[in-house]
């Protein structure tokens, strides 16, 4: 058995380098560590995201096996301020804002309908609430 200590690195492909620029500093905070000529690495909330631009690529259908989606970790209190970030943005929700799982949760896509969430509460929480 690997002793695991965290997740390194997140790594999404994207068609355009320069929107989801955008999209990840303006709706996630993501700060710039390093741009090349088809990729870019941001931090998030000391989360290292890499964005991979595919020219030419197709979007994934929603029911193939893969990664569903990434959630991201924001506080009770800035919850709603973040609800109205994205309504402001105009992005895409696709669920919530609700409170499920022992917190308020709401799911949203990037411009390449990458599915993002916002959650405010903790695993041990979430196990508390599970059915």
């Amino acid at each position: 058995m690997v002793n695991v200590q965290g997740i390194n690195h997140i790594t999404i492909r994207v068609s355009n380098i320069e929107s989801s620029k955008t999209f990840y500093r303006n709706i996630l905070g993501a700060k710039i560590v390093h741009k090349g000529n088809t990729d870019i690495y941001l931090d998030v909330g000391g989360v290292w995201l890499c964005l991979i631009e595919m020219v030419n690529a197709k979007p994934i259908d929603k029911n193939q096996i893969g990664v569903d989606h990434v959630a991201f970790t924001v506080s009770e209190e800035h919850f709603p301020k973040a609800v109205q970030l994205l309504r402001e943005q105009k992005v895409e929700i696709t669920r919530g804002p609700i409170q499920r799982g022992g917190g308020n949760t709401v799911s949203f896509i990037d411009p390449d309908r990458n599915v993002i969430e916002f959650f405010t509460g903790s695993l041990q929480e979430r196990m508390k609430n599970w059915k």
